[in-house]
């Protein structure tokens, strides 16, 4: 939940931005919780999630139903009133491509989700003398490279199943591609609990990088966002590292799309 001090973007109110994750949390079922059931859902300690809710309190967005569970009160109705229609996947991403590429000084990539494969929209160059270089409009297939992955991962049941019946079939970019059906889709599995894909010359056997699912209003996974750069210098910690980072971004870009909800299993 909390994030290293050389990841807080600046001018980040971090006491301000805890508060407002505690009330983003009311837009979950079963939106009613206790002081402890809020500390659960964001991992918080019980007093910080007490003060949380009672600024929250304090200020008119929630209040005490009869249960003693904190709810949230007609307030946000003159919110929801007033907000904006949806932004584009690519306008809602901007602000956060800028940000990882400049923390890391990497190449960032953003891709949509084009019927079976996955498109290239936009992109931050890396800003070091070796780097990936990304092509502008290039098209992937959805079994290999870190947002493919990403979003292959949490797709509905059936079309994963459908990706994994055409493996055979798929190109095999590397010798580290994997076209084995259980073992891509044993994977997929580690995708879901970690939140985020990893790309291990899988795709270019020069590269490593992290990418991570973007969501829309409706849950369903339709983007990502990727980092990375030549195999030499992205260690193991240093995917891990940049795995929790473009994780952030792509949640934080989900949100500005309308989607309100933890990572999940893919949609049924």
């Amino acid at each position: 939940m909390t994030q290293s001090t050389r990841d807080v973007p600046r001018y980040l109110i971090q006491s301000a931005a805890l508060t407002l994750e505690v009330l983003l949390v009311f837009g979950r079922p079963p939106y009613r919780y206790t002081p402890s059931e809020m500390a659960q859902q964001l991992e918080l300690d019980r007093n910080q999630a007490f003060r949380c809710l009672r600024t929250l309190q304090h200020v008119g967005f929630i209040r005490l139903d009869e249960d003693d569970r904190f709810v949230l009160t007609t307030l946000v109705d003159q919110l929801a009133a007033a907000s904006q229609p949806q932004p584009t996947v690519v306008s809602a991403a901007q602000d956060y491509l800028d940000e990882v590429s400049q923390s890391t000084g990497e190449t960032v990539n953003l891709f949509v989700l084009d019927g079976d494969g996955l498109t290239c929209v936009d992109h931050r160059d890396g800003l070091r003398p070796v780097r990936l270089v990304t092509e502008p409009g290039r098209r992937t297939p959805l079994h290999a490279g870190a947002c493919p992955k990403a979003v292959l991962a949490f797709l509905p049941t059936a079309e994963q199943d459908a990706v994994l019946a055409r493996l055979p079939e798929m190109p095999r970019f590397t010798p580290h591609t994997e076209l084995n059906s259980a073992a891509l889709r044993a994977e997929l599995e580690r995708i879901r609990v970690r939140g985020y894909a990893i790309s291990d010359l899988d795709i270019d056997d020069e590269a490593r990088g992290v990418g991570a699912p973007i969501f829309g209003s409706a849950g369903q996974a339709i983007a990502a966002i990727s980092v990375g750069g030549p195999a030499s210098r992205m260690t193991p910690a240093r995917l891990a590292e940049l795995g929790e980072q473009i994780r952030s971004a792509a949640q934080r870009i989900s949100r500005q799309l309308g989607h309100n909800r933890p990572l999940s299993s893919p949609l049924e």
